[in-house]
């Protein structure tokens, strides 16, 4: 396997580094929509031009570091199946993942149910729903269209705990088209998978890197905190808990493509990875910097919470756990 970025990847990288350091707030989308970003989370059959597990990989984990908060990731598992279903979504356009839903942990089809060409029932935490052009949902063994505004579909905005906006949904007998058996979209949600691993891996590393400049700079009896023992050992932890992460997810990126099962097996242990470091570096960071990484004002409070809700995001480690433990599939 290749760990190195090829030349593409790297104008990419260096591309949306600037776009992220230059843009901001409303300007962002508009933005990264313009360098072609959301168009590189997608193959050529689905309208984009690269889709790859390195591409992937290396976009949210550079939007993890930066610190943003956008519903990229549930644009891109639902335009690749709008797209593979042969509706594919206008250009730049925000699509959102319907998925969780209220009252359950992460079975899909308890809270929901379709009756024909309708839909009935809730969906929860819905990343970018205001502002969507098209809304996918998740039944217990398909996935469907729902248009924003549709009959019988109710939507209730509120902040989300990683920054985003979200809503809850109910559906009332809302007319709905059915883009194909779940099982048939495995490579999108797969891909959904490795964008919140990355995702982590990029807001770990800048928690990580945020703590060892504090550790740097903050004095103790005229002495950096680093100098001491106990802290400098567990800064060297969190280094080797990175690089797990780091292993984990680059190890999914390779393995995108392989066939299901296999597949499966590296998603799951990415996932389990990745979120078992997530709480790590969650918790010890936030222990190393003492009170001020208590405060809400500090920048550290912000990347805790998209840590938790990137492990929580399509399965937490718990839950990756078990099905590995048994032999599921990642999508049952």
């Amino acid at each position: 396997m290749d760990f190195q970025l090829s030349d593409d990847h790297r104008m990419l990288q260096d591309s949306l580094r600037g776009i992220l350091t230059r843009h901001s707030g409303g300007a962002l989308w508009p933005a990264l929509v313009e360098a072609g970003v959301p168009a590189a989370l997608l193959t050529e059959d689905e309208g984009g031009f690269d889709g790859s597990g390195a591409a992937v990989a290396l976009i949210f984990e550079e939007m993890g570091r930066a610190g943003v908060a956008l519903p990229l990731a549930g644009t891109m598992i639902g335009a690749a199946a709008m797209a593979q279903a042969g509706q594919p979504a206008e250009d730049g356009a925000i699509v959102a993942f319907a998925d969780a839903e209220p009252g359950t942990r992460y079975d899909r089809g308890v809270a929901i149910r379709a009756l024909g060409d309708r839909l009935t029932g809730r969906k929860t935490m819905v990343a970018g729903a205001e502002d969507a052009a098209a809304i996918v949902v998740t039944t217990a063994d398909a996935l469907w269209l729902v248009r924003p505004g549709a009959e019988g579909m109710s939507l209730r905005g509120y902040p989300l705990i990683d920054g985003q906006r979200g809503a809850d949904l109910g559906f009332d007998a809302t007319p709905a088209m059915r883009l194909g058996s779940l099982a048939d979209f495995d490579g999108p949600m797969a891909r959904g998978v490795l964008a919140h691993a990355a995702l982590a891996l990029g807001t770990i590393t800048a928690a990580v890197n945020l703590t060892l400049d504090y550790l740097r700079t903050r004095k103790q009896f005229g002495q950096p905190l680093v100098s001491f023992q106990a802290l400098a050992h567990r800064a060297a932890d969190l280094a080797v808990e990175v690089e797990q992460a780091r292993s984990a997810v680059i190890n999914l990126a390779g393995h995108l493509d392989d066939d299901a099962p296999l597949r499966d097996r590296h998603l799951q242990a990415c996932k389990v990875t990745v979120g078992r470091v997530a709480r790590i570096v969650a918790e010890e960071t936030v222990q190393m910097h003492g009170g001020i990484g208590m405060t809400e004002e500090y920048a550290l409070a912000a990347m805790v919470r998209r840590l938790l809700a990137a492990d929580a995001a399509m399965g937490d480690a718990d839950w990756h756990l078990e099905r590995f433990a048994r032999g599921e599939p990642a999508w049952a």
